[in-house]
C-alpha cells in the first residue's frame, strides 16, 4: 500500500493532498499500490497507476531501469548516492533505539539521512530475510547500507522530502512464487542525446526500442 502527505512547503503554495491526487489522476500518475518482486539480486517494481509505470534493477549492471513514458527510461548508476557525488557528504545511516509495530509484528528502524530528506526503513527481524552480499553494490537510497544492517527486507518505508512531501509505503501480504524471467530482462535501450541536455551525473535517459 502506498501513501503520501504534502509538506509545509507545498502546502504553503496551496497544494493539499486532495489537489495533489487530481492532478496525478489527470496525468494518469496516481498510484496506490506498488508491488515488487525480488529474484536473487534482482527486483521488479510496478505500480498501478495508467501508465503501468515499472522499475527493474539488475544486479548484473548494477543500474536501476524506470519507464518514464512510453518510450522513454531513465538508467540509473546505482553504485552512486547522487548527495554525496553533489556535496561531498555522504548520508548518515543509524539503527534507531525505538521499534515500531507494523501489521503486528516489532519492528527495528533505520534511518537514513541526507541534507534533502531522510527515508526511515522498517523490518522485522527474522522476517522476510535476504543476504545483503546480494545487494552489496546498491549504494543508491541508502539500499545496500540497510540490508546490512537489517538482514531483511522491509515491511514499511517512509520517504521524506525536506518541506515537499513524504511518502509511506507499507507490506499487504508477500507470497513465494515463480517468476517470469522476461519480467526481469533489461529492455532494448538506444542512447539519444536530445533527451540529455540537462545531464545527472548519476543518470541518463534512454529510448526504449519496441
Amino acid at each position: 500500500m502506498s501513501d503520501f502527505e504534502p509538506g509545509e512547503n507545498m502546502k504553503k503554495v496551496g497544494m493539499t493532498k486532495e489537489k495533489l491526487i487530481e492532478k496525478m489522476k489527470h496525468e494518469g500518475k496516481f498510484s496506490d499500490t506498488l508491488k515488487i518482486s525480488y529474484k536473487q539480486g534482482d527486483y521488479y517494481s510496478w505500480l498501478n497507476d495508467k501508465r503501468k509505470s515499472w522499475t527493474l534493477y539488475n544486479d548484473s549492471t548494477n543500474k536501476i531501469y524506470s519507464i518514464l513514458e512510453d518510450d522513454i527510461c531513465s538508467v540509473t548508476d546505482a553504485s552512486m548516492d547522487l548527495e554525496s557525488m553533489m556535496l561531498g557528504k555522504p548520508p548518515v545511516i543509524e539503527k534507531m533505539n525505538t521499534t515500531a509495530v507494523v501489521n503486528g509484528d516489532t519492528c527495528n528502524i533505520v534511518k537514513v539521512e541526507w541534507q534533502s530528506g531522510t527515508y526511515y526503513y522498517y523490518y522485522a527481524p527474522g522476517k522476510l530475510t535476504v543476504d545483503p552480499a546480494l545487494f552489496a553494490k546498491h549504494i543508491n537510497d541508502g539500499w545496500a547500507a540497510f540490508l546490512n544492517i537489517s538482514k531483511a527486507l522491509p515491511v514499511k518505508i517512509v520517504k521524506e522530502t525536506k518541506g515537499m512531501i513524504t511518502t509511506t509505503m507499507t507490506l499487504a501480504y508477500f507470497k513465494s512464487e515463480t517468476v517470469n524471467e522476461k519480467r526481469f530482462a533489461i529492455p532494448h535501450l538506444v542512447p539519444d542525446k536530445n533527451l540529455n541536455i540537462s545531464q545527472v551525473a548519476n543518470r541518463e535517459l534512454m529510448r526504449i526500442k519496441k
